[in-house]
């Protein structure tokens, strides 16, 4: 949360050290311990280091709208990590929480985060503004099928 290429398009971009320490503090020793357990360290499978941290939360300008994210290292970039996430996030947001529809936003210009949606089932559904300017929303229906696409 500290690399600038990896918060390009992450909020108000990256954290310092402090900030990021702060961050998992809260949610270590605040979120946690209340029952917010929507947010996940992502491990590789093979060796189970770190490559990231995915969630599903309420939308905050829109909180019937619960939208999944994700945040990979940099060096675990185009392995698939990100779609599996997706994908898991959106049946935890079915199976688990009962969700009707899953969302996602994106900033119009990450297209590789664009790709990882589409590829696991979301679509475009509309723009939404705030602060920092225009970006797009998409999401996926529980009756959709599952995305094939690769």
């Amino acid at each position: 949360m500290t690399d600038t290429s990896v918060m390009k398009h992450v909020g108000d971009g990256p954290l310092t050290k402090k900030g990021a320490d702060d961050l998992w503090n809260k949610l270590l020793f605040e979120f946690y311990p209340n029952g917010l357990t929507t947010i996940w360290a992502l491990e590789a499978k093979e060796d189970g280091r770190y490559i990231g941290h995915g969630s599903i939360r309420p939308r905050p300008e829109h909180p019937d709208e619960w939208e999944i994210g994700y945040i990979l290292e940099q060096e675990e970039w185009g392995r698939g990590f990100a779609t599996e996430a997706a994908r898991a996030l959106i049946a935890f947001g079915f199976e688990e929480l009962g969700l009707d529809t899953v969302f996602a936003t994106v900033d119009d210009e990450n297209y590789a985060s664009i790709r990882v949606l589409t590829k696991a089932g979301l679509a475009f559904r509309r723009y939404d503004h705030d602060e920092q300017g225009r970006y797009s929303v998409f999401a996926i229906d529980r009756d959709e099928p599952p995305s094939e696409c690769e």
